[in-house]
């Protein structure tokens, strides 16, 4: 790469940066949000030890955010797991603004610490302009900037995640090179990630077709110890409370809403008439949308299955698309985590053929664009397609790593 090259990708990152931490840093930072609200008033129950099923009733934890929040911010705890609240416990010791600048600046550092190690783990022989390059991308990621604005929890299990490929993609030479302790660090942070968002769960079942019985084992066995420790902050009777929360979610026709861009909201706009929230399907066929939905969950599971024969590495990037694409529930800063496939690809510009590398700008610009909601009087007909720019960004990004890593091997 000549000099002239280089200069032009430091220039064109430092511009983004300033752009970043202007436009969108500084301003999360002192901005109370519902998302940052609801984590913070659950950490400060818990502290208080005061943490009970109670956080589950709407009322009850919409109160206790507007008086947390001096009246700016309104949530509820919804399907959280009661062990979200561990997450922002060492924050809640400090006053609300306080928590929320330090939320904000660790949510930058694991934004580019996650994309300083997938360079390392996805490039035979690092170097700044890839991690320069990486950097922009990031802070123009939509869904990592909505995480930053309502401060989320997405980019902490995006770093999690990161750990977990970086720790798992290279398992082999790490052995060789005397790291044996870097499979059990991918199975902490993954144990993390399951723990306090329910996580990375697609991972588990790209470990078990592996064989690789001593990483699940780890993984399994750390998030069990977590919930016997902590049984005494969450009972049982809070976890059963959550169990029949989440339960009643999975069931709930709000799952379709355009506001989730998962495949299950889009299967139900088309083949299900659920007012408010699906209201001109294409033809109203209800057990239409969960057949499609199995079938193409299973599909794309077997293919990859058969892509971690051939590159683990893209393996998993591509369980953790998957994850996205079959969330029951995932609005747009779920996405967070499709820098790490996406991170992949770019990395391997070089070896991308022309078709590729016109896929890779297309899924990227479904990433890179802020797209707005979409109005509710046009979610009907085939406007109703428009609704799902982030899906169909993680749907290319998947079809992309099946292709290159035909391609490549």
């Amino acid at each position: 790469m000549t000099g002239i090259k280089k200069a032009g990708i430091y220039t064109t990152t430092i511009v983004i940066a300033f752009w970043f931490v202007t436009q969108t840093l500084y301003p999360a930072s002192q901005t109370l949000t519902h998302g940052f609200g609801a984590y913070y008033s659950a950490a400060q129950l818990l502290r208080a030890g005061q943490f009970s099923a109670q956080v589950y009733d709407p009322a009850y934890f919409r109160l206790l955010v507007r008086t947390d929040s001096h009246q700016q911010a309104d949530d509820i705890y919804n399907a959280n797991p009661p062990t979200t609240s561990l997450m922002l416990w060492p924050l809640s010791f400090f006053s609300i603004e306080t928590a929320r600048l330090i939320w904000t600046l660790a949510n930058a550092g694991m934004l580019l610490g996650g994309l300083a190690l997938l360079t390392a783990s996805f490039t035979p022989q690092p170097d700044l302009p890839r991690l320069a390059l990486l950097a922009s991308l990031g802070m123009l990621f939509q869904p990592a900037l909505e995480n930053i604005k309502l401060g989320q929890a997405y980019l902490l299990i995006f770093l999690l995640l990161s750990i977990a490929v970086a720790a798992w993609s290279k398992i082999g030479l790490a052995e060789a090179a005397g790291l044996k302790f870097a499979p059990s660090l991918g199975s902490v942070t993954l144990a993390l990630a399951l723990i306090l968002k329910t996580a990375g769960w697609a991972l588990l079942p790209l470990l078990a077709w592996q064989k690789r019985w001593r990483i699940l084992a780890w993984t399994v066995g750390i998030a069990g110890a977590v919930l016997l420790l902590t049984l005494p902050l969450f009972p049982p009777p809070l976890w059963q409370r959550y169990g029949q929360l989440l339960g009643e979610t999975n069931n709930s026709a709000a799952t379709c809403a355009t506001a989730y861009q998962t495949t299950r909201s889009l299967l139900c706009q088309l083949f299900v008439f659920a007012p408010p929230w699906s209201q001109s399907p294409v033809i109203n066929l209800p057990w239409l949308a969960p057949t499609f939905l199995i079938g193409l969950a299973a599909f794309t599971l077997l293919a990859n299955f058969r892509l971690a024969c051939r590159d683990s590495s893209v393996a998993l990037t591509a369980m953790i698309t998957w994850g996205v694409i079959f969330a029951p529930l995932g609005e747009g800063y779920h996405h967070t985590v499709m820098l790490i496939p996406l991170s992949w690809l770019a990395i391997h510009w070089s070896a991308l053929d022309w078709f590729s590398r016109f896929g890779v700008l297309a899924a990227a610009c479904l990433y890179l664009i802020p797209f707005a909601p979409y109005p509710p009087d046009r979610q009907n007909g085939g406007w109703m397609l428009l609704a799902y720019p982030r899906l169909y960004g993680a749907w290319l990004t998947l079809l992309l790593l099946y292709r290159q890593s035909r391609l490549l091997h």
